[in-house]
């Protein structure tokens, strides 16, 4: 008799174990139908729009490696399944962390670097979507639209700085200029330095 309580305990046991083992089946065969049909829409989502630049910003992006590597990183589309848009993403994001250390000089102004941020911002959200079991793909194809929005406008804010720098500068703007930079140099002076070499040169001369 105890050894039919032992049988069956062991039995029910083993049903619950088998019950457990095929509903986590399940729900990963489920999972994987649901990435897999993410990723067909992310992947004819992901179109990534660079818009024509001029030639004078065109020379400048040219010699930024940085923006060069990460740009066509960007354009790149992982063909595989969800798991390569996932260390895509990833490497995306890491990459684009460091591209505010070498903006071109005639670039490197708030109004760029703050387009570089909302960048970063949109890739780090995407990061944030592909670490989910399930990819929620219409966040992601979202995200995909603002991140090109944030492309278009970083392309726009480097045209306007190119144009700002071609207008010629009045004279009456140089005169202002020049006033405000001495006043800056009065304010870095040593005083009474000053004073003292006033009264060295008075003694000298007498």
């Amino acid at each position: 008799m105890r050894v039919y309580k032992l049988l069956l305990l062991f039995l029910i046991f083993f049903g619950m174990f088998s019950c457990k083992e095929e509903k986590q089946d399940q729900l990963i065969v489920e999972m994987e139908k649901k990435n897999a049909m993410a990723f067909e829409k992310i992947s004819k989502a992901w179109v990534i729009n660079i818009p024509p630049q001029s030639p004078e910003v065109q020379m400048e992006i040219s010699k930024w490696k940085e923006w060069q590597s990460f740009e066509q990183d960007l354009k790149q589309k992982p063909k595989a399944s969800i798991s390569a848009f996932k260390l895509k993403v990833e490497a995306l994001q890491k990459k684009s962390d460091s591209l505010h250390l070498f903006v071109p000089a005639k670039f490197n102004e708030p109004q760029v670097r703050s387009r570089i941020i909302a960048m970063q911002t949109k890739l780090q959200a995407l990061d944030t979507y592909f670490s989910l079991d399930i990819v929620p793909q219409d966040k992601v194809e979202r995200l995909i639209k603002e991140l090109n929005q944030e492309i278009m406008a970083f392309y726009s804010q480097c045209e306007e700085l190119i144009i700002k720098n071609k207008i010629p500068v009045e004279d009456g703007e140089k005169q202002l200029i020049n006033a405000l930079d001495t006043t800056r140099h009065a304010k870095n002076m040593d005083f009474d330095e000053l004073e003292r070499k006033q009264i060295q040169d008075k003694t000298l001369k007498k």
